[in-house]
């Protein structure tokens, strides 16, 4: 009895202890460099406004925070090594809505559970697309561009950051509601995209303002409008989608922050703090605003919440023939 009471006692001493050291670590959080996930390559809009992020969150946690490129497979790459980091708050993923709630239809090939893989943070921000095409391309307009895409089926080809990206997304869009049927061209990034646009060896992309707007002022490319409801202050001469009778056809980049399933809720709701404080930031806000961008915070529920809903929304579209024929 006696030797069942002590060992009794070293138990409770040694999970005291290992509580108390758990509650240090967290409390320190975060003690050294946190490394930020990008699910694609250097120079697109994910990328872009991940790099923004992680500069005002070093500012916040008072520790470096190293944007870490992993493209490919859409984003599944990235996702998969986030699933299997250790869920101590300085591994993160600066996820794209397209990785969580479009890739898991796309293909048997995610080993992934968007809702069980994943500890939601906080969203970030929100960028419109624009409709652009190469100099070559004769469609002069939206509707143009449309009506040679549904009489002649793939012959205008329409580059991508890949299959689930937030730019094949807005093709599949596109073709649900026009009836258009692009062929469909993926790349590891929306700058590669972006650069066989200009290069002439695809037709056209639907890719993020700050991305495209360069290339269209120096004229290597024709923006036809914006994917969006509203004109936003970047390019205030570019017709939406909505005024030019497309009010369905929008598409843009909505990006947030994860971490690996099982993430401690003090840190979840550090993180939480720092994203938020990060983008009351006036620098910051104007920063992503001069490219087109919208900041938007969340806790991290409204952010799973947010997420359940689109991925609900492209399950329904996932099973569509044009969309099965994109794939």
């Amino acid at each position: 009895m006696n030797i069942f009471r002590q060992g009794s006692r070293i138990l409770i001493r040694s999970i005291a202890i290992y509580i108390c050291s758990i509650s240090v670590a967290l409390a320190a959080f975060p003690s050294h460099p946190i490394t930020l996930i990008v699910p694609f390559g250097a120079g697109g809009i994910t990328d872009l406004v991940a790099r923004a992020t992680a500069k005002e969150l070093s500012v916040q946690l008072k520790q470096p925070v190293i944007v870490d490129n992993r493209p490919g497979a859409g984003g599944n790459i990235a996702a998969e090594r986030l699933k299997h980091a250790k869920p101590d708050g300085y591994t993160l993923m600066f996820t794209t809505m397209g990785v969580l709630a479009v890739n898991p239809h796309m293909s048997t090939k995610v080993s992934f559970d968007s809702f069980k893989d994943f500890t939601y943070i906080s969203t970030v921000a929100s960028t419109p697309h624009a409709i652009v095409v190469n100099p070559d391309v004769k469609a002069g307009s939206l509707d143009e561009l449309i009506a040679t895409a549904r009489d002649k089926p793939e012959s205008i080809s329409f580059g991508s950051a890949g299959m689930g990206s937030s730019p094949f997304q807005g093709m599949i869009i596109m073709q649900e509601h026009t009836g258009a049927k692009f062929l469909h061209v993926p790349f590891k990034s929306g700058a590669e995209s972006v650069t066989s646009v200009v290069g002439k060896q695809v037709d056209m992309t639907l890719e993020a303002t700050p991305v495209v707007m360069p290339f269209v002022k120096s004229g290597q490319m024709r923006a036809i409008a914006l994917a969006n409801s509203s004109r936003i202050p970047s390019a205030p001469d570019l017709p939406t989608t909505a005024e030019l009778g497309y009010p369905k056809l929008l598409s843009g980049s909505i990006s947030g922050l994860i971490g690996p399933a099982g993430l401690p809720k003090p840190i979840v709701d550090r993180l939480t703090q720092a994203t938020g404080q990060a983008l009351q930031n006036p620098s910051y806000v104007k920063l992503l605003a001069d490219q087109g961008t919208t900041t938007a915070s969340s806790n991290s529920e409204e952010f799973r919440l947010a997420v359940m809903k689109e991925y609900d929304k492209w399950k329904k579209i996932m099973a569509t023939p044009l969309a099965q024929a994109a794939k």
